[in-house]
């Protein structure tokens, strides 16, 4: 670097390790740029995971004004046939298009680049760079597959029809008999590499299907805040010699698996100490860790605490996953999602109310007051809060790990309103039909206190109607009965 070029800004690069072993980059070379995949039509998606391809099915809208339907229907004909009144399901399951019209497109991938060791994907924000290895490039490219299938129906039609002709003789044929040599060594190897080897074991292997996401939703906005690391460095990597330096940061086989092991004693070690005190500071939580035995630096730590637990209001405790890991009277899924909403509640509020909190939730109150008592007490004068103060200088010494936090907790309480309006409509209608069931059950028969007297006042009323059994009028007027 020359003297008089100085430098203008320094930027902190951060390495992240949660994706790495599941991060692709999808390239799609022949998809206009400003054509994103937001309102695509994504049908299906399978996977081939052990020569890594993928295949899509997008859904096209056959009512567009852009649309040809008479091609549509010639395309699905050739390749399909001519369906008749009467469906058959072995023939409806091999049916390409779904419809009389071509009504979707299929993108399979292939391998454009096989070494990607040296490649990650990096996102700059707030000042830092965060970067995560990826596992592979794909290119996706529209198939047309089906063309084989419309070739294989022609030549299986003009093999019924040769069968239907007169049969012919059979011609003699000249039979020369060959024997197959020892394969070397070096020729097993040109055949396994060879394209048609290569070709017919992709083709052995079965599609599996997968879970497509939009990148709107909140699975996806969950998956990109993995993307950032957790770990905060002080560049003091920059003061090692050359050579410590290029060890530091591209580091052996072995030191890397040890690496491995050690973060992920340190994460169960984490998660072992949240579920035991509920509750804890990082200073406190530092503290415990080195008195478990193991030695390491706040970075580490930070990086741990990533992936074992989550931070409110500068305070972490243990994953709701990890609470609740087995059956309970109440379903787990429930109670994972009622104690995220607690936890929401509290990075947003000092204070909390467990009547509001047990309506919102739909689950017993006694889940409910357990939930709050295993991560804050209850004040007479303002309502819930939690067990320890604020670790505000937490807070402010980490703000970009508590900005993550954020939107982590954010993305959970979607998550939970979604589920809620999924289960609104079927709880209305459990509703209606218990009311229904008690109308009917009042109408055959009254409840006593309602609708009956006590025994006194009926020996009273028969008192009094036997006193005046000599006064007609009186007597009508009391039974109600006709006059006789």
């Amino acid at each position: 670097m020359e003297e008089d070029d100085p430098v203008v800004q320094e930027i902190p690069v951060f390495l992240s390790q949660a994706l790495t072993k599941n991060l692709y980059i999808y390239q799609y070379p022949v998809r206009p740029a400003n054509r994103d995949w937001s309102n695509a039509n994504v049908e299906n998606v399978s996977i081939k995971p052990r020569n890594k391809l993928v295949r899509m099915e997008i859904g096209l809208d056959t009512y567009s004004d852009k649309y040809c339907s008479s091609k549509g229907e010639q395309i699905a004909v050739n390749t399909d046939g001519v369906h008749g009144l009467i469906k058959d399901k072995e023939r409806e399951k091999s049916r390409y298009f779904k419809t009389d019209v071509m009504d979707k497109i299929v993108y399979e991938s292939s391998s454009t680049c096989v070494d990607t060791q040296h490649y990650a994907i990096g996102i700059l924000q707030d000042k830092e760079l965060h970067c995560t290895p990826i596992q592979g490039i794909v290119q996706l490219r529209p198939s047309y597959s089906y063309c084989d299938k419309q070739d294989k129906r022609k030549q299986d039609k003009n093999e019924l029809d040769v069968s239907d002709d007169e049969e012919k003789e059979p011609e003699i044929q000249q039979v020369t008999v060959k024997f197959a040599r020892v394969e070397t060594e070096v020729a097993k190897k040109a055949r396994e590499k060879s394209f048609h080897t290569i070709s017919q074991k992709v083709a052995e292997e079965q599609w599996y299907d997968a879970l497509w996401k939009s990148s709107k939703s909140d699975q996806a906005e969950l998956e990109r805040l993995k993307l950032f690391s957790a770990t905060s460095s002080d560049g003091s990597a920059l003061t090692l010699e050359a050579r410590d330096y290029i060890k530091e940061l591209v580091p052996s086989a072995e030191e890397d698996e040890q690496e491995t092991e050690k973060t992920q004693t340190l994460q169960e070690a984490i998660k072992e100490i949240l579920l035991d005190a509920k509750l804890m500071t990082f200073t406190e939580l530092r503290e415990a860790v080195r008195r478990s035995g193991i030695q390491s630096g706040d970075a580490a730590l930070l990086g741990a605490l990533g992936g074992a637990a989550c931070c409110v209001r500068g305070l972490w405790a243990p994953r709701s996953h990890d609470v609740y890991p087995r059956a309970t009277p109440a379903p787990p899924r429930l109670l994972c999602a009622a104690r995220d909403h607690v936890l929401y509640l509290f990075t947003q509020h000092p204070y909390v109310d467990r009547r509001k909190i047990t309506a919102a939730v739909r689950l017993p109150a006694s889940e409910v007051l357990g939930i709050l008592q295993s991560v804050a007490k209850l004040n007479p004068n303002t309502g819930w809060e939690l067990l320890l103060p604020p670790d505000l200088a937490f807070e402010a010494k980490y703000p970009e790990i508590i900005q993550r936090q954020n939107l982590y907790w954010e993305a959970r309480q979607r998550q939970f309103n979604e589920m809620l309006m999924g289960e609104c409509v079927p709880k209305r209608q459990r509703k209606k039909s218990q009311r229904d069931s008690i109308s009917s059950d009042t109408m055959l028969s009254p409840k006593p206190r309602c609708n009956s007297v006590s025994e006194e006042e009926s020996d009273r009323k028969r008192y009094k109607n036997k006193s005046a059994s000599g006064v007609g009028k009186r007597t009508r007027h009391v039974s109600g009965g006709p006059d006789t």
